[in-house]
C-alpha cells in the first residue's frame, strides 16, 4: 500500500522529471549526494528512491539514509527499514557499500528542512566531509543529486527553539535544537525535478584519504549541487 501511494505522489501528485539517469551505474557500489528539503518527512529520500526504481533501464533500489527520528521508535524504525530505508551512520553506509549496494545520503542533514522558505534552495554546509571519504574507503562513485520540489512542499515560516526542547522532553534521544513551523499541513502540489550529475570517481580508492582534500572535494560538490539547483530553477516556468 505504501509503495501504492508513494507512486501516485510521484507520478501524478509531483510529477516527478529526471535527467541524467545515465549517470547512474548499473552494478556496484555508489554514494548519492543530494540537497535536502520537504520538512520533517522525508519526500525527498522517497523520490529519489523512486527515481532510480521507476527511470533506471534496469532498475536498481537504493537505501536512503535518515537520521534518529526515524530509528529511535521500534515501530517507526521497522517500518523505515522496511521499505529501503537505513540509519544514518557509517557502520551501516559500510556495510551496505561493500556488498555493492546504492547508497543516499542529505550531507546537510537536519539543518536543511529547518531553513525558512527565504532560504529555499540555498544548499547549506556539509559537515566534514564524512560521505566522500566512506566513499573513497568503499572504492564508491559519488553522484550529486540536485532536487528541485522538496523545499517547497511544505514552506517554512520560522524555527522554534521553544517547540525543539519540548520535543527533548517528551523524546530524549532527539538531537534536534531548532524544529521548523510549517505554513501547511498537506504538502503543495508542486512539480519536482531530480538530476543526477556525473560520477565523481575516487581518487584513494580503498584507503582513508586526507582530510583537507576530502573537505575541499566535499565543498566542491555541495557548490556544483547548488550551481545546478539554480540552473534549474531559471529554466523552471510555473511551480504548479
Amino acid at each position: 500500500m505504501f509503495w501504492h501511494l508513494a507512486n501516485y505522489m510521484y507520478f501524478e501528485y509531483f510529477r516527478v522529471e529526471v535527467e541524467g539517469v545515465e549517470n547512474l551505474p548499473t552494478t556496484g557500489p555508489a554514494l548519492l549526494a543530494a540537497n535536502h528539503g520537504g520538512a520533517a518527512l522525508p519526500y525527498d529520500a522517497v523520490m529519489l528512491a523512486l527515481s532510480i526504481l521507476n527511470e533506471m533501464p534496469l532498475p536498481r533500489r537504493a537505501r536512503v539514509m535518515g537520521t534518529e527520528i526515524f530509528n529511535a521508535s521500534p515501530t517507526l524504525s521497522h517500518f523505515y527499514r522496511k521499505i529501503g530505508g537505513v540509519y544514518a551512520s557509517r557502520a551501516d553506509a559500510a556495510f551496505l557499500l561493500n556488498r555493492g549496494h546504492m547508497v543516499g545520503v542529505f550531507p546537510e542533514g537536519v539543518r536543511a528542512f529547518q531553513k525558512p522558505f527565504s532560504e529555499a534552495y540555498h544548499v547549506q554546509r556539509f559537515g566534514r566531509g564524512g560521505f566522500v571519504t566512506m566513499a573513497e574507503r568503499h572504492a564508491a562513485p559519488v553522484i550529486p543529486v540536485a532536487i528541485v520540489g522538496s523545499d517547497e512542499v511544505h514552506p517554512a515560516l520560522f524555527s522554534s527553539q521553544l517547540l525543539a526542547r519540548l520535543v527533548r522532553l517528551i523524546w530524549p534521544s532527539q538531537r534536534v535544537e531548532e524544529i521548523a513551523v510549517y505554513l501547511n499541513l498537506i504538502p503543495l502540489p508542486i512539480r519536482w525535478r531530480i538530476r543526477f550529475l556525473e560520477p565523481i570517481e575516487p581518487s584513494h580508492a580503498g584507503t582513508d584519504p586526507d582530510p583537507l582534500e576530502m573537505l575541499e572535494r566535499t565543498e566542491g560538490i555541495r557548490q556544483l549541487i547548488q550551481q545546478n539547483l539554480t540552473e534549474m530553477l531559471a529554466q523552471r516556468g510555473s511551480a504548479i
